[in-house]
């Protein structure tokens, strides 16, 4: 089966119920909170009311199958005890699921559909691969939102609490979520409780609710270590750890970060000068970090920003197989980074 993308996703789920055929789906990619919501959403779809019945759904994980191999193949041909087609949830998916899963491949039906979560592992990796190329699995990438995607859950959310939102207070809100969808989601919750009773959400809500010192810090420390000042961006690092954010989010801030650069840059390569490609940016850049960004635009072109999306990336794959070295290998990229900038200012 094909990998499934995100204008074929919702159509996907909807007819999941459905599709005996398939036997497995995996979702992957860099929002761990949205690959969790898209699993979540595969269950519901397949279970209906049975989605919160234990008896209907199987957790295992890799740690699982390393130690036992068979047990998901075992899993898959169980008979539930009331009749019922089960879903199999298998998180943090890796080798050792792949491996079995490669297994099963073998089977003419199967009781229960795998839905396994992969935060963190890319689409040209060897499980995604699996799941991509055998005509029975599927595979479902998930990754943070975009500017587009994130200004319509903002809306859909609070609509659904009967609130509009004005203007400057959804960009002050897509300025501080959209790195994971779960915890997008929770803060917008967070914001409906505070303003209900209410007909609409103004700055001054999320400023109360959502912004902290450390959503105004993460830009602050972004732009300096992609400007090269690496002493500023350690001491905004070590602040932002004494504040309680976690390395992982800092290095998924600084992916988002540099997929906004590559679009601005992409602007620059039709013919745009930096001034107009952050002029002209949608979501619009705060007035205040424009001269910012485009310093940043004059150093990192494309292909620089290729190479810093792959170290991030790498680290973020290192963080989760090691998470207690995660602020050790969080700041070791943040150096990094600062370091290819300073070289390429000073050349």
């Amino acid at each position: 089966m094909v990998l499934i993308r995100k204008p074929q996703q919702q159509g996907f789920m909807a007819g999941l119920a459905q599709a005996e055929d398939v036997l497995g789906l995996l979702v992957f990619g860099t929002d761990a909170g949205g690959v969790r919501e898209a699993a979540n959403h595969a269950t519901r779809a397949v279970l209906g009311a049975r989605a919160d019945d234990p008896l209907s759904v199987v957790q295992l994980d890799e740690d699982v199958l390393k130690d036992d191999p068979g047990r998901l193949l075992d899993e898959m041909q169980s008979i539930a005890m009331f009749g019922g087609r089960r879903v199999i949830r298998v998180r943090n998916a890796g080798g050792a699921f792949r491996e079995a899963m490669k297994g099963a491949l073998h089977l003419e039906r199967a009781e229960a559909l795998v839905v396994a979560e992969a935060p963190g592992v890319k689409k040209d990796s060897a499980l995604a691969r699996l799941f991509e190329r055998e005509q029975r699995l599927a595979a479902l990438p998930v990754y943070a939102d975009e500017a587009g995607d994130l200004h319509r859950l903002i809306e859909e959310t609070l609509a659904a609490h009967g609130l509009a939102v004005d203007r400057d207070a959804r960009q002050a809100l897509a300025d501080l979520l959209g790195a994971d969808r779960m915890a997008s989601r929770n803060e917008l919750e967070k914001l409906a409780l505070y303003c209900r009773g209410r007909e609409r959400v103004r700055l001054q809500d999320v400023r109360a609710v959502c912004s902290d010192v450390s959503a105004h810090m993460m830009p602050e420390m972004l732009d300096a270590f992609f400007a090269g000042n690496m002493m500023e961006g350690l001491r905004l690092f070590a602040a932002l750890l004494a504040e309680g954010a976690p390395a992982a989010a800092m290095l998924q801030a600084a992916a988002n970060h540099v997929a906004r650069l590559k679009e601005l840059a992409a602007a620059m390569a039709q013919g745009m000068s930096a001034e107009q490609a952050v002029a002209r940016a949608r979501p619009p850049i705060f007035f205040r970090r424009r001269p910012v960004m485009q310093r940043q635009l004059r150093i990192w072109n494309m292909d620089a920003l290729a190479r810093a999306d792959e170290s991030i990336w790498q680290a973020m794959h290192q963080a989760r197989h090691m998470p207690e070295l995660q602020d050790a290998l969080a700041e070791r990229c943040f150096m990094s980074l600062a370091m290819q900038s300073a070289r390429r200012h000073a050349a």
